[in-house]
């Protein structure tokens, strides 16, 4: 699972390398953009991740919802941020950083074995 983070945040370097071909204002933007998805991520897979074999399917399922709550609190207050402390920000780059780096953990996922490890 941790397989997806790093390569979510290859696609977080790479779309801040062709954002700077643009501007470095555009490159900073894409950055907060790839961190607003890559940190909560990393955030909910260690939470739900650190679930042991004894834990109650109740309580594993608790485990997940109070990830995912967190982790959607972390995009909305990141976003928050980004908009009222980054000067000159590119509303464009911001959201293509967030939705690359998140549409490539979505697509990575499938490459994760759900039965504990990971495919080759």
């Amino acid at each position: 699972m941790y397989r997806v983070i790093w390569i979510q945040m290859l696609v977080g370097a790479l779309v801040a390398g062709v954002a700077l071909v643009h501007d470095p204002v555009a490159m900073a933007s894409a950055v907060a953009g790839a961190l607003n998805s890559l940190v909560p991520n990393a955030y909910f897979a260690r939470r739900v991740l650190g679930a042991t074999a004894g834990d109650s399917p109740r309580m594993v399922l608790g485990k997940w919802f109070r990830a995912e709550l967190g982790k959607l609190a972390m995009i909305a207050g990141l976003f928050v941020v980004a908009f009222a402390f980054i000067e000159k920000l590119n509303v464009v780059a911001l959201f293509s950083g967030f939705l690359c780096v998140h549409v490539s953990g979505v697509l990575a996922s499938f490459t994760v074995d759900p039965y504990g490890g990971d495919q080759p």
